[in-house]
């Protein structure tokens, strides 16, 4: 009986390892990935992320972030993936700042929102080698601003007054006489 026991405790995994599916390889970048790209995200931000380009289209990408001071990211490559070599910015936005920039194997293009915007905004990216643009259409929520500390009131810098030569100066035994 135990030693039945024991050549099953001993099979079991190795049958169970034979019926696993085989794990997949974690997709990793073959350009680097900084630390300094990955902060300052708006803690809510929807994206279509990845969206299919089509060279010499204008390829639409709806984006909804709650504007808490952060960023919201929209990824792009070419096949491969491999970066776009730049991104022209044809049509501004009104009320965020855009930022087009590779970060790995993509070209992201970051928008932020102005402090204290609500409403809708849109701006449209041409992006090099090619003819393919992406007009991203924006939708901002209110969120809660940044929170800054409050900056200390910092007193005027006053320079100290010119020696006074008529200056009283004390002598010995307790008296005062002026200086001439």
């Amino acid at each position: 009986m135990h030693l039945r026991s024991a050549w099953v405790a001993l099979a079991l995994p190795a049958l169970l390892a034979a019926c696993a599916q085989p794990q997949r390889a974690v997709e990793t970048s073959r350009r680097p990935v900084y630390a300094i790209d990955m902060i300052g995200a708006a803690k809510s931000c929807t994206v279509d992320d990845n969206p299919r380009l089509i060279d010499g289209r204008e390829t639409m990408a709806p984006m909804t972030v709650v504007n808490d001071g952060g960023w919201c990211a929209l990824r792009v490559a070419r096949p491969g993936p491999e970066p776009f070599d730049a991104g022209l910015l044809s049509a501004r936005a009104e009320n965020g700042r855009v930022y087009v920039h590779s970060v790995g194997d993509y070209t992201r293009i970051d928008y932020t929102p102005l402090p204290g915007f609500s409403g809708t905004d849109s701006f449209t990216v041409r992006l090099l080698p090619g003819s393919t643009t992406v007009k991203v259409n924006v939708t901002v929520q209110p969120g809660a601003a940044a929170v800054t500390p409050a900056a200390a009131p910092v007193a005027p810098r006053v320079a100290p007054p010119p020696p006074d030569t008529k200056a009283a100066t004390p002598q010995r035994g307790g008296t005062t006489r002026r200086a001439r």
